[in-house]
């Protein structure tokens, strides 16, 4: 099954490293792998219309530019890439976006929206029959309200049969499926979108523990062994794990097979579940577990706790990886699997981010055809897709292995849970781990504490769903 990082068109990412144009992280070989060069073509070329659009004008918004170049921009200055390989993918995709906009007669342009406000925005023009753009970037956390608010086009409404999203999936792949229906699309290049779990090294020798990641290259990343981890940093004056209480417990579950919601029902009952949050109970309820030094609902301390070098692990996303300064030595593993985990899970997601088509766009398929000819920007090297990818998660690590193994947690390891998609669903979470560290409540009685109150916010979820005609 391919995952993908959303269309971040790479030069997004703000990457520096740019040594060369290597495929490293394909192989498990320490020695970087070259892959074939396939040369830009530099010279512009004059192109007959295939299907003349009349000049329309076809916007995409996101919360960022979303197009590196727009329609009839300068031609990239090699004197601004930080490489001449930079300067050369970049052309490349350059003259693609040039290409299909005289192709098809179109300007293709970009709209910047604070993430805040996509939403009133996607409503807004929807409501007034006058969509805020053909193409809108919407985060995870966006998809939902957008499908059961009727605001943005089904894929199988639109896509036409044979596409490539349909067939083979060199270039574009469909997103979030809900209802049995795709709802958002996006480029095929790697997926950054997942959480690992963070090994302070300088934590991990001081206090004479075995190496997480051996344990996990051995197969013997447990609950058991992690917890056995945790409890000798306590021996040690240390904390086991710091971070966001909520999401620690959130990717437990995960790790242990467990579900949140099963058929849009709560199902903290499942048996997976209920001993996933037995063993968040026993970290939540023993002191010097958790680095508690942080209030329980302030999110951003406790997400960053790791950076006073305190907690041997701490769950981190690629971003934080990316923005943190890091003053101690680090690796990450997955999340351990729990006795029932069959599936190779290691963290929870929900939808990610992805393209949608606002309902009210004129001509959807037209839209779908741009974007797919934008993304042929390889021609048939598509492993060019990967080289900005492996730059960026190469320059996060030390050591290849590591590197390799953030592609596989993000790639494979992720399970999928609508409840991650509904808002506000996952913080009771928060207010477990707060009963548990005081021992208001023990694991049975929260199952059924929350029980209603959850499933009303499920139910309110649905409510204005209705399937398209």
């Amino acid at each position: 099954m391919k995952k993908v990082i959303p269309f971040m068109f790479m030069i997004m990412l703000g990457l520096t490293a740019c040594s060369s144009h290597i495929i490293s992280l394909l192989t498990d070989d320490e020695e970087n792998v070259e892959i074939e060069d396939l040369e830009p073509e530099i010279e512009a070329e004059v192109f007959e219309i295939i299907r003349d659009l009349d000049g329309r004008q076809i916007r995409i918004a996101a919360h960022w530019s979303y197009l590196p170049f727009a329609t009839g921009d300068p031609r990239p200055d090699p004197y601004e890439a930080s490489c001449i390989r930079r300067h050369e993918l970049d052309t490349m995709f350059y003259n693609q976006i040039q290409r299909i906009s005289q192709e098809y007669n179109i300007n293709l342009t970009s709209i910047q929206i604070e993430h805040r406000n996509i939403m009133p925005a996607l409503q807004t023009g929807v409501a007034a029959g006058n969509p805020i753009a053909d193409m809108i970037l919407l985060g995870g956390e966006m998809v939902l309200p957008a499908i059961t608010g009727n605001l943005i086009y089904a894929l199988e409404e639109f896509v036409p049969p044979g596409a490539d999203l349909w067939e083979n999936q060199h270039w574009v792949r469909p997103s979030a499926n809900f209802m049995g229906f795709y709802w958002t699309f996006a480029p095929y290049s790697l997926n950054f979108e997942g959480v690992f779990l963070g090994v302070n090294l300088d934590l991990i020798r001081r206090i004479g523990a075995d190496n997480p990641v051996t344990l996990y290259e051995n197969g013997e990343w447990t609950f058991a062994r992690f917890w056995e981890i945790m409890n000798l940093a306590t021996e040690h004056n240390q904390f086991g794990i710091s971070g966001v209480p909520g999401e620690i417990i959130t990717h437990l579950i995960a790790a242990n097979d467990g579900n949140m919601v099963y058929n849009f029902r709560y199902d903290y009952d499942n048996l997976k579940t209920i001993a996933a949050l037995q063993f968040a109970y026993q970290i939540f309820n023993t002191e010097g577990i958790w680095q508690n030094n942080h209030h329980i609902q302030d999110r951003d301390r406790n997400f960053f706790a790791f950076l006073e070098n305190q907690s041997v692990f701490f769950p981190i996303s690629e971003w934080a990886l990316q923005q943190a300064n890091i003053n101690f030595a680090y690796t990450i593993v997955p999340f351990p699997g729990g006795p029932n985990n069959e599936g190779s899970y290691s963290f929870m997601k929900g939808f990610g981010m992805g393209l949608a088509v606002p309902r009210g766009v004129r001509n959807p398929e037209d839209i779908y055809t741009i974007f797919e000819g934008i993304s042929q920007w390889s021609g048939t090297n598509t492993n060019l897709q990967f080289e900005r990818d492996q730059e960026y998660i190469t320059s996060l690590f030390s050591v290849n292995r590591d590197a390799l193994r953030a592609i596989d947690i993000l790639n494979n390891q992720g399970k999928f849970d609508i409840g991650l998609t509904v808002s506000g669903f996952d913080w009771m979470h928060n207010i477990l781990a707060e009963s548990f560290i005081n021992g208001r409540m023990n694991v049975p009685r929260a199952i059924e504490q929350f029980r209603r109150p959850q499933q009303e916010i499920l139910n309110t979820a649905l409510e204005n769903w209705v399937v398209w005609e």
